[in-house]
């Protein structure tokens, strides 16, 4: 059994190396270099650059949560503003995807698949599943995805032997660390020990487990900052903006389900929800704790958190939810009247449909998105740190604040408190209301989607230029960047670096250069 466990995880693991290394080159290809394909990787880089100089927060001195993770800043901590420290969350990335091959491969081997039928589980799981995929966006949520394998793998194994491994612990307390969604999962799992009468090993891991978010809560209150992270409020209000509590979950719940990925989570989780009620001898199994565990996590999600955004906010639990089908498939096969063939069958279709949500997305947008970066918000970040060399407002932080130690206002509020309580405040902010920011944090230019900001810009403000690419391919906020000087006296100086930007830019990026500008 050991040879064929480690067969089929290294099948898995080889499929997933694999599967990113395409991703990669096709990318390399589409650019011309190597780049992320979201700009929010820097606001991370940026985030442990200022951790590493003392300051939570993007600029210096001045405290902001710009991250969504508690933990993986500080492991981007090292190295900063250096090459190596960009390359960080690439070889991060690659390592949690090894991981989670290693970690399906295995789920699969357990769940008794065997000869060709295990080898295809193996091998087409984690493209299916776009493992590859969420690695490439060079973002935290491989390593929550590795971690809540584990946890699935460390349950498993409670259920059906009684045993807590440290490494299952570990996971267990890491996981919201690593994104918030795990605490769900987490303590669902230590409430499963608490009832199966290991209350002495449930009641320190579940104090691990909440205590350092709600520490990291009140270090962010005593920062003069909300107790949540500013990219989370954000995001949050993104969906039922101004509702209540019970609303608003409504309202994440629908436009969940308004995506293939969310259906596909919402069956699952409904499917795993059924077998144990109407299975009576399922219900009394390991199995049956597993499935609804898993279930309960998979409607935590859907009323909670997101779907979306290159696939990857929800991908851990889908992840997470297969790989317990894999383990629980000889209990639900014995327990229902088709057996184990109705089982394979609907892991089958459940992978096929999880590849049709997210290979089309993968193929014809995000592939094309480190180009679309590197001819945007890299250029940005060149004509900021090189040519203009002054404090600028911006709606893309990451790139543009990274290595930078001038201050960079941010207009959507991920990473300025006083943006995001202006820009989702119960009422619309009234016209021109970024110009009073830019002028007490003495901003001469902002660089800014036309689209989404127009009724920010001030009344003195004077449009310079835009900067362009050829052919709009990928998934951006706006396909032209605007030049704005914040006042008529910082014209001419934003005007001049323009000039001598201009010649510097790579052959498929342009930027045009207004008269007088209005």
């Amino acid at each position: 059994m050991t040879g064929q466990s480690n067969r089929l995880a290294w099948f898995a693991l080889m499929s997933a190396g694999l599967g990113f290394a395409v991703l990669q080159a096709i990318a390399y290809a589409h650019a011309g270099v190597f780049e992320y394909p979201l700009d929010d990787v820097y606001i991370h880089l940026a985030m442990a650059e200022g951790i590493g100089r003392g300051t939570y927060g993007v600029n210096p001195g001045v405290p902001a949560s710009a991250s969504s993770s508690i933990l993986w800043p500080l492991l981007l901590v090292p190295w900063p503003g250096t090459g190596v420290q960009r390359m960080l969350p690439l070889m991060l990335n690659f390592l949690a995807l090894l991981g989670c091959g290693w970690a399906w491969g295995r789920s699969v081997m357990l769940g008794g698949f065997s000869g060709f039928v295990g080898v295809a589980l193996a091998v087409f799981g984690p493209l299916a599943l776009n493992m590859p995929g969420v690695a490439f966006t060079g973002m935290e949520n491989s390593t929550h995805a590795l971690v809540s394998l584990l946890i699935v793998l460390g349950l498993w194994r409670f259920l059906t032997q009684g045993t807590i491994g440290v490494w299952f612990a570990a996971a267990l307390i890491v996981s919201p660390l690593i994104r918030l969604e795990g605490l769900a999962l987490s303590l669902l799992v230590v409430a499963v020990m608490w009832m199966r009468g290991r209350g002495r090993a449930a009641l320190p891991i579940g104090v691990a487990i909440v205590a350092p978010v709600a520490g990291f809560a009140l270090f962010l209150t005593a920062l003069g900052l909300d107790p949540l992270p500013g990219s989370v409020l954000a995001k949050m209000e993104l969906v039922g903006h101004g509702l209540g509590p019970v609303a608003k979950a409504v309202a994440t719940f629908w436009n969940n389900l308004q995506t293939l990925p969310g259906l596909l989570l919402a069956a699952l989780t409904l499917t795993f929800g059924l077998l144990p009620v109407l299975s009576g001898r399922l219900r009394r199994a390991p199995a049956g704790v597993m499935l609804a565990v898993l279930s309960a996590a998979g409607l935590a999600h859907l009323l909670f958190a997101r779907i979306g955004w290159m696939h990857r906010y929800e991908h851990y639990i889908l992840v997470a939810q297969m790989a317990g089908l894999m383990l629980c498939a000889p209990a639900i096969g014995a327990a229902q009247p088709l057996g184990r063939r109705l089982v394979r069958r609907f892991a089958g279709l459940a992978l096929i449909a999880a590849a049709v949500g997210y290979w089309p997305a993968l193929f014809v947008n995000y592939l094309w998105n480190p180009r679309a970066i590197h001819l945007q918000q890299a250029q940005m970040a060149r004509f900021v740190h090189d040519f203009f060399k002054a404090p600028v407002a911006v709606n893309d932080l990451g790139w543009v604040s990274w290595n930078n130690d001038r201050f960079v206002l941010d207009l959507w509020g991920l990473g300025s408190q006083e943006v995001r309580h202006i820009f989702f405040a119960p009422e619309p902010p009234p016209q021109g209301w970024a110009d009073a920011l830019v002028k007490e944090h003495d901003v001469r230019a902002a660089l800014i989607y036309d689209s989404w900001f127009l009724p920010a810009i001030g009344p003195d403000w004077v449009r310079l230029g835009g900067l362009t690419m050829d052919g709009n391919w990928g998934v951006l906020g706006g396909w032209e960047v605007s030049f704005y000087a914040t006042t008529a006296e910082a014209a001419p100086e934003l005007r001049e670096a323009m000039r001598a930007f201009a010649p510097t830019l790579p052959p498929d990026a342009h930027l045009s250069i207004d008269g007088a500008g209005s």
